[in-house]
């Protein structure tokens, strides 16, 4: 075996071992909120624990309406968590959607006199980590960590075939079982696909 070869499998077989370490939470979390969201009606019952909250906003506030003051009201005073959704203004009401995983937040303000009602929707532990499976209500940081262990994953994976490929005994029966993997893949997806 040449030395570029040798020095080509070491550091293939270092990548996969500790790339595969450093992700292995990741790759749970995705593995079993992948389960989860095949089978939402075990985890997640079908409606939100709702708690509502009814207050009064300043009404100089509301003329214009002073739209950061207004979310930042919301959020010192009524505890609104999570970034902004929408900001929706009628005639008569100002409604505020803030949503971050597993929790959605609705504020109604009446312009006329400031009374405002928040509906607070939970989905509880397993409707956060469902949210954080679809990247739903998740904001731009785990968009960057999803995409981040996607790139480990073809990494891994990319790995996985350099050191296949240094095993001779088994070199063989690896790529018949790897063709069938693959037919199998594209067969699934051209049924649901095409189907």
């Amino acid at each position: 075996m040449s030395p570029m070869r040798k020095a080509l499998l070491k550091w293939a077989r270092r990548i996969h071992l500790y790339l595969t370490l450093f992700t292995l939470g990741l790759i749970l979390l995705f593995a079993v909120t992948g389960f989860m969201l095949n089978h939402e009606d075990w985890f997640v019952s079908g409606e939100p624990n709702t708690r509502t909250v009814e207050g009064k906003l300043p009404l100089a506030m509301l003329s214009g309406p002073d739209r950061l003051a207004v979310v930042e009201t919301l959020r010192n005073n009524f505890s609104a968590v999570g970034p902004v959704d929408s900001f929706e203004e009628q005639d008569d009401t100002l409604t505020v959607v803030f949503k971050r995983p597993g929790l959605r937040v609705e504020a109604v303000i009446q312009r006329d006199g400031g009374e405002t009602t928040l509906a607070f929707e939970s989905k509880g532990l397993n409707g956060i980590l469902l949210d954080l499976h679809r990247g739903k209500s998740t904001g731009w940081l785990w968009s960057l960590v999803i995409d981040g262990l996607c790139v480990c994953l073809v990494i891994t994976a990319l790995t996985g075939l350099v050191l296949w490929s240094s095993l001779k005994d088994r070199g063989r029966p690896g790529l018949v079982v790897m063709a069938a993997g693959v037919a199998a893949s594209v067969a699934v997806v051209w049924w649901f696909a095409m189907g």
